[in-house]
């Protein structure tokens, strides 16, 4: 049997190995455990850790493979599930001390088709909701940084290598900031691709499952096992998926992508505006064409999703959690939901003709380009305290807060599929810290968006560095 250096391994990568027979998923799952084991007490990224059962799993898959019956390239792959996706049998917190002793009867059909693909669950891992504290899991590119929320356990789980892929939630860039800020790549699908059943989501409007990886490559695989209709999901989108891993290698000759020059230059730290604005040449040396491209009142995107997002979550969670839960659930929480429901039916309207406004300015973006591009977050990964502080970028003091949402709701709001992709690296004090491409394609183009992608990543060495732990 063959050696696994996890650090380095990826999905593409040890499915390869397992269907060969050079090396079993019990000794894959064997070597995560023991790395979660090392790690996990320096991250904090893990909620639970599913150590029996994923063993259980792992045999399971061993014998599946040596009889013949290979499933796939997930089949024997370990991997971690944000602590909002409810598994039968296995604690699921929602990051709140009222859950810490729940265990739901029924699993979240995205949990479920990764064990139809031969997945392995080895863990649990941070779900952080809580907009006034800040997160309680550490990046694994330094350890006094965040990474990223509310997707934070998974950034760090994937970043850090313990799991070969995360399934997150994305309500306003909650995969996508993770993935950037731990430097792996993290996307957000067309509104509807992916079934929301049993997944804890207080946004009606914009929640959604995404995965975590790696490389593009591994995204692309684990898309293709969990994308697909599902008839429990209201908003679920019928119809044939394409074949995302098969469509990456197309090239990008003819692309038009466009810069979205307000979050390229003055939002963004200078360290981040050098990153992307390579990245952008990088793509025009692969065929592509640029052009900046500006959405008219861009900067309402941001204030409009949380009216929306703030509302709706405040409904939602009085329906969803029995009052004695309530009772329990995080002061800090009871007083956003308690906001929430200060918002009136009239500002709620408003900002949803807002929103069809900002709707119509994307579509009339989309019509002159294919994707457009800027960072996926405006500043490298913040220390955790910074996150709820003020700043200075480009010699402005500012709130941090108001940064984190200013890229990655465009697309969450108008339904569109994004990616994050590692594109560079700012030098902070303790070492790299990891900067994100953020490419946003047009409803339902999102094998187009994982092309893109895979074209720049393959013409780069950032997706190929590791965090240093």
């Amino acid at each position: 049997m063959a050696g696994i250096d996890l650090k380095e391994a990826t999905i593409a990568g040890v499915s390869e190995l397992i269907k060969a027979k050079k090396v079993s998923p019990v000794e894959v799952t064997e070597a995560t455990l023991r790395r979660i084991e090392k790690l996990n007490p320096i991250l904090k990224c893990f909620t639970t850790v599913t150590g029996e059962y994923a063993m259980s799993k792992a045999k399971e898959a061993e014998k599946e493979v040596m009889a013949g019956r290979y499933k796939g390239p997930l089949h024997g792959i370990p991997y971690t599930l944000k602590d909002l996706i409810d598994t039968k049998g296995i604690r699921t917190t929602y990051g709140y001390s009222s859950h810490q002793d729940y265990v739901p009867n029924r699993s979240a059909r995205v949990h479920e088709l990764m064990e139809e693909a031969g997945g392995i669950l080895v863990g649990k891992v941070d779900c952080h909701f809580r907009r006034d504290v800040a997160v309680q899991c550490y990046n694994p590119w330094d350890l006094e940084r965040s990474p990223g929320h509310s997707s934070s356990g998974s950034g760090s789980a994937v970043g850090a290598s313990l799991g070969l892929t995360s399934i997150g939630s994305d309500t306003g860039g909650s995969v996508r900031i993770p993935a950037a800020w731990s430097g792996v790549v993290g996307m957000k699908t067309t509104f509807g691709l992916m079934t929301r059943h049993n997944l804890f989501g207080p946004s009606w409007s914009f929640d959604q499952a995404g995965p975590l990886a790696k490389t593009v490559e591994d995204t692309a695989i684990v898309l293709q096992a969990i994308a697909g209709y599902d008839h429990e999901d209201p908003v679920s989108i019928a119809g044939e998926r394409p074949d995302y891993r098969k469509g990456l290698k197309g090239g990008i000759k003819g692309l038009r992508v466009g810069v979205l020059e307000e979050y390229v230059g003055s939002h963004s730290t200078e360290e981040v505006e050098a990153s992307v604005r390579e990245a952008v040449r990088v793509l025009e040396r692969l065929g592509a064409t640029s052009r900046a491209v500006e959405i008219a009142e861009v900067g309402e995107f941001p204030n409009v999703h949380n009216t929306i997002v703030d509302l709706e979550s405040a409904v939602y969670y009085y329906q969803q959690f029995p009052p004695e839960r309530m009772e329990q659930i995080n002061p800090d929480m009871k007083g956003r939901l308690k906001r929430g429901f200060e918002i009136t039916m009239s500002q709620y309207i408003k900002a949803q003709e807002k929103l069809a406004f900002l709707r119509r300015e994307v579509e009339r973006v989309f019509r002159e380009v294919d994707v457009v591009v800027s960072p996926t977050c405006l500043t490298p990964p913040l220390k955790v305290g910074q996150t709820r502080s003020k700043i200075t970028v480009r010699g402005k003091e500012v709130d941090a807060r108001t940064l984190t949402l200013r890229n990655t709701s465009i697309s969450s709001d108008c339904h569109l599929p994004a990616i994050s992709v590692p594109c560079g690296f700012a030098e902070g004090p303790r070492g790299p810290l990891p900067i994100g491409l953020h490419i946003i394609g047009r409803r339902l183009e999102d094998a187009l968006v994982l092309r893109a992608a895979y074209a720049y990543e393959q013409a780069t060495e950032w997706h190929k560095r590791r965090a240093p732990l």
